[in-house]
């Protein structure tokens, strides 16, 4: 049974057309034309090189009539209908190309992300994944999202990681068959709270969650990753199927780097697979040929392996 996935080409002018005009035409999604058709929403069929055809017909282009003139409008009006189209069964999948939140904010779409829309439209609260692919996958799981440091420690509730902890566990169960995942809990504060000395939330609280969750930590944030990036790096298996960091930037800043953009972002607890690269819209690469079009790829790879 041929898999059908959706893509969004993401902001209009940011590097996301950009780079799935080059995936296209430089034939990387031929492989997939036995088995995966791909429908990308927000971009015009590219004309192939001289003397070669780059895609056969599993590779279809959809544009959205009176589309707005403006990027934010087009990019939130195009993910919307993909959303759509998912919640009809037309598709198993959805990768998300990368927006800009300024340029939904001003065109008047009042949401910090992607993720957010997508959690609205399908009735769903989806978590957000971070995870490589090879042999030897790194995995992240956000406690919280796009929210001001300042309100990170009143967010981060039992309810809140009892929630993300049970999501979580179901998409491994499903998408990877792992039954009993090992999963590594980052504390909030240095050295995890140095048993009280430096916060108090992981002495209170934290551990108790951890044991009644089947946690393991909190850890000390600086080693826990250390641990993590190390492994990656020299291409050896991780201590943890699943890392938990309570908040967006503890972790992100390092998987991004030392992965260079290879962690493929995904979204769990939705009725469909969704997965977006890990890298922005990058307005300062459009039209320099310097757009790497790795990450995007390996979130289509991704999507195709989960749907």
């Amino acid at each position: 049974m041929q898999k059908k996935i959706a893509i969004t080409c993401g902001d209009p002018s940011g590097i996301g057309p950009e780079i799935l005009n080059k995936i296209i035409t430089e034939g990387h999604l031929r492989a997939l034309s036995d088995y995966v058709s791909c429908t990308i929403f927000g971009l015009e069929a590219p004309q192939p090189p001289k003397g070669g055809a780059v895609y056969k017909n599993n590779i279809k282009f959809v544009t959205l009539p009176n589309l707005p003139s403006s990027s934010g409008a087009a990019s939130f009006l195009l993910l919307k209908a993909a959303i759509e189209a998912c919640m009809k069964g037309e598709f198993q999948g959805l990768v998300t190309g990368p927006i800009s939140k300024e340029n939904w904010a001003n065109d008047g779409f009042k949401y910090k992300g992607q993720t957010e829309l997508l959690g609205e439209m399908t009735d769903s609260k989806p978590e957000m994944l971070f995870a490589t692919t090879g042999s030897f996958p790194w995995r992240v799981l956000l406690l919280t999202r796009h929210l001001a440091i300042k309100d990170v420690p009143e967010a981060l509730t039992y309810a809140r990681f009892e929630e993300a902890v049970a999501n979580l566990k179901n998409f491994l169960k499903e998408k990877y068959k792992i039954e009993n995942p090992k999963i590594a809990l980052a504390g909030l504060n240095p050295h995890a709270g140095e048993n009280g000395e430096i916060g108090f939330e992981e002495k209170l609280f934290w551990k108790d969650w951890a044991v009644k969750l089947g946690l393991s930590g909190p850890f000390s944030p600086d080693d826990i990753w250390y641990r993590a990036g190390r492994a990656y790096l020299q291409n050896q298996p991780q201590e943890f199927d699943v890392y938990l960091a309570p908040y967006h930037d503890q972790a992100l800043p390092l998987i991004k780097t030392i992965t260079n953009f290879q962690a493929v972002n995904v979204s769990i607890g939705l009725p469909f697979v969704r997965t977006s690269p890990d890298h922005g819209t990058a307005f300062n690469l459009v039209g320099t040929g310097k757009a790497d079009i790795k990450p995007f790829l390996e979130a289509i790879r991704l999507c195709v392996e989960l749907s």
